[in-house]
């Protein structure tokens, strides 16, 4: 017994000389890699395109960023996702990507055209520079493939206007660096919770809220103004200004009127504000364009203040 109790000693003790003379060259330690990404901001004071404005771009800065400054990129490559909202033939939303998940190059820089790590390149998303991109794109909404921009089923997409409220325009980009590598996906967690990082920018097509020729097409504008209880609005009114000069339009008494605002041809600026009165929970508006489009509905209770203006089909 006492013969395999030492016996147990020893191997012990040679298990313990044996692991503390480990030789530390012979671990595998494992190298990480270095890596770049992107950061983009929106530097024009609208993020959106404007449906009734085509000529209204968003400006871009970007950026590569190295962290451990090991890396330079040497091309930078930036594209443009095209998707389009739309209600299949068994009358479920559906969505078209007509970019698929890559996109289209809308702009590429290279050589000197790369600024340094953190410095930003600027560029400019117009509705145009999209247009010609994506100008021969087809697609089969149910009834056969059709060009999207001849889409029968939209008529509001035109010739003027190519871009609906129903569209998301996604930009993404890809760095090459000076070793031929080729970034173009990064982790969730890159492209969302790292500081001064991100992945891609989106840009929704928003209806114009302001009129910008209020002049046009008769400069005949409808007011329709209800009170549901029927003695008037109690002082609320809805007060429009044409070129600064402010008028008051209110319902005296009774439950309905309809005024008619007439614009001078000439006329450059037109606002409406709704203003409060003692029992607005009693009342309601509607606003109407030369063109015979709702622009506006409110009430009951209509919050007082400028009026947000709906001018998708103006």
């Amino acid at each position: 017994m006492k013969t395999l109790r030492k016996y147990t000693i020893v191997m012990i003790v040679l298990l313990a000389v044996i692991t503390s003379c480990k030789d530390e060259s012979l671990q595998v330690v494992p190298e990480w890699g270095t890596a770049v990404h992107g950061f983009a901001e929106v530097t024009s004071a609208n993020g959106d395109l404007l449906y009734n404005d085509p000529a209204v771009d968003v400006d871009i800065d970007l950026r590569w960023v190295s962290i451990d400054k090991k890396n330079t990129v040497t091309k930078m490559e930036v594209y443009v996702l095209f998707d389009e909202a739309y209600i299949d033939v068994d009358g479920n939303p559906a969505v078209a990507s007509h970019g698929g998940t890559v996109g289209k190059l809308l702009e590429s820089f290279e050589g000197s055209e790369v600024p340094a790590n953190r410095t930003a390149t600027s560029f400019s998303v117009t509705q145009s520079a999209i247009y010609e991109l994506y100008k021969d794109a087809t697609f089969d909404y149910g009834n056969g493939s059709v060009n999207v921009f001849s889409n029968p089923d939209k008529p509001q997409r035109n010739l003027t206007q190519r871009f609906m409220w129903d569209d998301a325009i996604t930009i993404r980009w890809e760095f090459t660096t000076e070793d031929g590598r080729v970034f173009k996906s990064w982790s969730p967690s890159v492209c969302t919770e790292f500081p001064g990082a991100n992945c891609q920018i989106g840009i929704s097509v928003v209806c114009a809220s302001n009129i910008t020729d209020p002049g046009a097409n008769g400069g005949q504008y409808e007011l329709t103004l209800n009170d549901s209880y029927g003695d008037g609005w109690n002082g609320a009114a809805i007060k429009v200004t044409i070129d600064g000069v402010a008028t008051n339009y209110t319902l005296s008494n009774g439950a309905s009127t309809v005024t008619i605002v007439s614009v001078p041809p000439t006329a450059t600026t037109l606002t409406f504000e709704f203003v409060s009165g003692d029992w607005d929970s009693e009342v309601s508006f509607t606003i109407k364009s030369p063109k015979g489009n709702t622009i506006a509905s409110a009430g009951p209770s209509p919050a007082p203040g400028p009026i947000k203006l709906n001018l998708c089909l103006e």
